[in-house]
């Protein structure tokens, strides 16, 4: 079984990598469940890292039913990052029915041409998630990362072993959400390809002189090594 490690800086996702890591899934903001990096974070990561590099496109935090300019946004990304040649792009849209918004998800597909395409946690909003998988194969997406439509991984393992199932060999289904060393392996006896973690501690806030300011107050966090070493560790 194979691990992604969602990261949000150059020097995590070294660590990642170090640690046998086999691809790194890269944010910004993590905090809100991440946003879309910088793209010359982009390119210090294309240049210094060695494993493949998956790029969350993502415009804003909150929702994923996106406005017009918003969706602009992202195509824009897209053609960016496929530029930069990454090794995939990750992004999630719904309507505001809370299904798949198709027409926006096939015009993503089509201009991001080879570039593989996963689904992200906005799966877990969808209504009918067998049908949004069925949907999202025919468009032809590589992967959907999922917590089975819970907080948690373990939560929604029913349903994720029911998608991984009906997936087969057409697309990867990545549980994601509170995996860790006590629960990887009951992933790797259902014989998931891939599994979906941050491994991320809280840093400290440090004060910076005397001013109570609200943006400083921001959690930010860290790759946890020990976490993913016990990961690895047991699952690989």
């Amino acid at each position: 079984m194979k691990i992604e490690v969602c990261v949000a800086n150059l020097e995590d996702a070294k660590k990642a990598e170090q640690l046998s890591a086999d691809r790194i899934e890269l944010c910004a903001e993590m905090g809100v469940g991440g946003i879309t990096p910088s793209m010359g974070l982009v390119e210090q990561l294309l240049e210094e890292i060695e494993i493949p590099i998956h790029v969350l496109v993502r415009p804003r935090s909150g929702g994923f039913n996106y406005s017009t300019n918003d969706f602009e946004v992202i195509m824009n990304d897209i053609v960016h990052l496929k530029k930069l040649n990454v090794d995939g792009i990750v992004v999630g849209i719904t309507n505001e029915n809370g299904d798949l918004a198709v027409p926006q998800l096939k015009e993503m597909h089509a201009l991001a041409g080879a570039t593989p395409l996963t689904f992200h946690r906005a799966f877990d909003l969808v209504n009918n998630p067998l049908v949004a998988l069925e949907t999202l194969i025919d468009i032809g997406y590589s992967a959907i990362l999922s917590g089975g439509q819970y907080e948690t991984a373990v939560d929604g393992f029913d349903l994720l072993k029911q998608m991984n199932s009906i997936a087969g060999n057409t697309i990867d289904i990545l549980p994601g959400g509170g995996i860790n060393s006590s629960n990887c392996q009951a992933f790797k006896n259902e014989q998931f390809r891939w599994i979906h973690l941050s491994a991320k501690k809280e840093i400290p806030l440090i004060k910076e002189g005397d001013k109570n300011l609200s943006f400083l107050k921001q959690v930010q966090y860290e790759l946890d090594q020990n976490r993913l070493e016990a990961v690895v560790r047991r699952c690989k």
